[in-house]
Parts: C-alpha cells; structure tokens; sequence
C-alpha cells in the first residue's frame, strides 16, 4: 500500500487510501454491522436505541487495525465479523456515546445518534445493557472467553480515564502549573495522550481470541499509536477541548511558554467563564449544547485568540513537529515487525499523518474533506453492504 509522504494531497491520499482499506478489508466489518443490527433486545426502546447508536464509519476507523492483521494471518471473515459485534458491543458501541456526552462533542464523521444524546439517562442505561449482551456473547464460545479479559482490561482504563478528564473540567489550578501537566502528558501512564484504547484492546483482544501469541514489542508500539491518535486529534479538537473545560497539550505548552504565558491564561479564563456561562444555561442534551457551544461568537472570538497565540507563539508548529516525529519512529518500528502487522498498522498511522497536514494546511481547522464515508465505500465496491437502515 502506497506510504504517505509530507507534501502529500492528504485529501486525496485520505480517499484512496480509505477505499484501498475498504475494499481489502471492509467486508467483516460490514457484515459485524448487519449482525449488529439483528441483536435482540426485550423493550423496543432499548432496541430503538441500540440501532442509533450503530455507526459503520466509527466501527470501520476502530476496529480497522485487528480485522486487518487478522486478515493478513489467515482468520475466516466470518470469525472476523464475529469478534468485530462483541467488540462493538463492548466499547464501541458504549463510548463513543459516553465520550460524547462527556465531551458535548459531535464530529462531522460521525453520525449523530439523536436519541442517545437527547438523553444521558438513556445513554448510561444502554451502555450497562450493550455491555452485559457483550459478556453474554462472548462467554458463548472458548474464543470470546479468551478475549473478554484482554478487551475489558484496557476498556476499563478508558472509562476511567474518560471519567477524570471530566470531573477535572474548568479547574484553574491547572493552569498554574504547567510544567508538570507537559511532562504528565509527555511520561504518565495515565496521561490523556494515552485515553483512546481501540487500537491496543481492538489488536491484543483478537490476537486472545484466535489463541496467536502477541508478537514482542508489539503492546509498545500500539501504546505509541494511541499517543499519536491523541497529539493530532488534540490539534483538531482544540477549540472542543478548550471550551469543555480540558488544558490540552497545546495549551499546557503555551502556558508553559513565558513569552504568552499570560496572555494565554487570561484568554483560557475568560473562554472557561463565557463557556461555563453557555453550559449552565442549558440542560443536559449533549447535541444541543454542543451547538450551542460552537454557534457562541463571543466563544468563537476568544478561541480565534488562543489559537493565534499559539500559532504566533510556534507551539502549535512545535506540536507538530512531535507528532510528526513520533509517527516517524513508529513507522520504522513497524518496518520491522513480521509484515501481517507492520504493513496494515503502517497504512493506520499514515492516514493520521495526513490528517495533520490537512490541519495545518486549513490553519488548525478541523474542516470536513470534500468525500464521505458513504462515498470512499461505494468507491471500494462496498454499496449497500455497510448495515444502513
């Protein structure tokens, strides 16, 4: 599969790459997305709500990386597709509403399932209920009894840090040492650039259901994936971040940075009072507060501020130049890994890669690429096999 190159048209290397993966490796996928659709539940509302919440896209980005390398080592589709729903009952399906919720976030990519955050009481109840269907699936056969352990281990870890992150919102102690929260980020395990789990338990978890040993270095090198996930989505999400009450690691570098140290810490207290201001002023429907967060102009203002901060500053070109070395290192890492996982997870980094130069190419603006998902899978020969209702 062609590598991606800086200079690159990441726009374009987005598509083909995407429709190269798809139609290599999207068939269990989809086939996990009509399996999901067809899981019985006893109330026709919890029913109605476990249909909102299937998203073939998320499903395809999370589970890209272990449907791939199990492909590669001889795994039957089938078996695939089988390992992709109990996956899927037990993280995807569950986090992405609760990170959702937690966040007030809502991605262009992503469906907005409307009746999961309409209500938070709706999404904590299904996410019980997708968890125990998961458990009983999974203890149906030796092979999702081997996986469970592998999967709710690391999922574990996700929710709880998913849960600190939120209840550390809009503290402003945190802006008064930020030196400590750089190296927290840079060298903790607990570290937020380690709070996206998909790529270790999606891998680790089937590589336990097939009974394939993990190859040496391997959980290392998924540990440096998710950091890298983490440090170019926190380019794109800055505005989301620093709305919802986050010191995310650009802004800990500025505030770190003497020269607008200042200036960036009175910026980020005036953007926490006017968001808090948003937020109490609403209840607790996650997609109505989310626009009302992104149509605030005094919000927008603001954060055009901080974001010029940084740029000016170099901090955001610095954090780029991180990232942009850590997918180097991982890319030989994985050169010399046994090539039914280097060259699928090599393909994984690099359409991340090409979302940071998007980024910077659109000023650090998360702006949403001409092709659609629905576009890349009918361009890969996938048309109407990806669960839609």
């Amino acid at each position: 599969m062609k590598r991606f190159l800086p200079g690159t048209d990441p726009i374009d290397y987005d598509f083909r790459t995407t429709v190269d993966l798809l139609a290599r490796y999207g068939e269990p996928i989809f086939l996990a997305c009509r399996q999901l659709r067809e899981v019985d539940f006893l109330f026709p509302r919890m029913a109605l709500l476990h249909q909102d919440a299937i998203d073939p896209e998320l499903l395809f980005r999370q589970t890209l990386p272990s449907v791939a390398v199990g492909t590669r080592l001889g795994v039957e589709p089938s078996a695939l597709a089988e390992y992709v729903k109990i996956y899927a009952l037990g993280q995807t399906l569950v986090l992405n509403n609760m990170d959702r919720h937690l966040d007030l976030s809502a991605s262009y990519s992503l469906r907005d399932p409307a009746l999961l955050l309409a209500d938070v009481n709706s999404t904590m109840c299904f996410a019980v209920t997708s968890v125990l269907t998961m458990v009983r699936e999974a203890s149906l056969t030796p092979a999702g009894r081997r996986a469970l352990p592998v999967m709710a281990g690391v999922t574990a870890e996700i929710v709880q840090s998913m849960h600190d992150n939120y209840a550390g919102r809009f503290d402003l102690a945190a802006l008064d040492h930020p030196d400590t929260l750089v190296d927290w980020y840079r060298t903790n395990d607990r570290s937020r650039h380690l709070g996206s789990g998909f790529y270790t338990s999606g891998l680790l978890g089937l590589l336990a259901y097939v009974a394939q040993p993990v190859p040496e270095g391997l959980a290392e090198v998924l540990r440096k994936m998710r950091r890298l996930r983490q440090r170019v989505d926190e380019l794109a999400d800055l505005f989301e971040d620093t709305a919802t009450g986050l010191v995310s690691y650009p802004v800990a570098r500025g505030l770190a940075d003497l020269a607008v140290s200042l200036d960036l810490r009175m910026l980020v207290g005036q953007l926490w009072r006017r968001a808090r201001h948003v937020i109490d002023g609403r209840g607790r429907d996650a997609a109505e507060l989310n626009r009302a967060l992104v149509g605030d102009p005094e919000l927008i203002e603001v954060h055009r501020a901080v974001l010029e901060t940084l740029v000016s500053s170099g901090i955001m070109r610095e954090c780029r130049q991180e990232a942009d070395a850590l997918w180097s290192e991982i890319a030989l890492d994985l050169a010399a890994m046994d090539p039914r996982f280097g060259e699928p997870l090599t393909a994984v980094i690099d359409l991340k890669r090409a979302l940071l130069d998007r980024l910077e190419i659109n000023g650090w603006q998360d702006d949403p690429p001409p092709h659609t998902f629905l576009d890349m899978a009918e361009a890969a020969g996938m048309e109407g096999r990806h669960g839609e209702r």
